[in-house]
């Protein structure tokens, strides 16, 4: 298997947040102003909130006890990926070594960005998809200047998509999404 670096991103965990929708982790590239929220399960924001926090648990996590599997199989991972969008829900891949090479498993993104934290892998998102689904986001302790009139452009856009589409959660979260870039509450 051949790794086309040039079709991804490289992203990191900015943050782990919850809101009204749930866990959110949001990946973001170094030095950019936009970031690709995803949401997830409570089981894997613990997950990834574990390693984040370095803090360990008394006993192996199911993300860690795969990687003392994996690493006693001589085996480990090299990078996690965040490949598509369908009917809303993001699709991932874990790329993984055996016998000297590499091998690619369809994963939960939040799987994967826990098992890639954990082996200290890099995680990449499809560039295709980070043009259709990524939003600006303020980090902490930046103020917000006047929005970005693209930015504001693209996200009317995949909020009339969902809309149209009937995905009703995302539309509202773009909706809110658009308030807060607009000054508006």
């Amino acid at each position: 298997m051949s790794f086309d670096e040039w079709k991804f991103l490289l992203v990191e965990v900015e943050a782990l947040t919850l809101s009204s929708e749930g866990f959110m982790v949001l990946l973001r590239p170094a030095d950019s102003h936009k970031g690709l929220p995803i949401f997830i399960g409570a089981p894997e924001a613990h997950s990834i909130a574990q390693v984040l926090s370095d803090n360990p648990v008394a006993r192996p996590l199911t993300h860690d006890l795969f990687k003392s599997v994996l690493e006693e199989l001589g085996s480990e991972i090299v990078r996690a990926l965040v490949t598509e969008k369908q009917e809303g829900t993001y699709l991932g891949r874990v790329v993984f070594t055996r016998n000297g090479e590499e091998v690619e498993s369809d994963a939960r993104p939040s799987d994967a960005i826990a098992l890639a934290l954990r082996f200290k892998a890099p995680i990449f998102v499809d560039l295709e998809l980070w043009e259709q689904s990524s939003v600006p986001f303020e980090r902490q302790g930046e103020s917000a200047e006047e929005p970005n009139q693209d930015a504001v452009e693209q996200i009317r856009r995949r909020l009339a998509d969902a809309l149209e589409n009937e995905r009703y959660e995302e539309a509202a979260r773009l909706r809110d999404e658009l308030k807060r870039m607009q000054g508006g509450n």
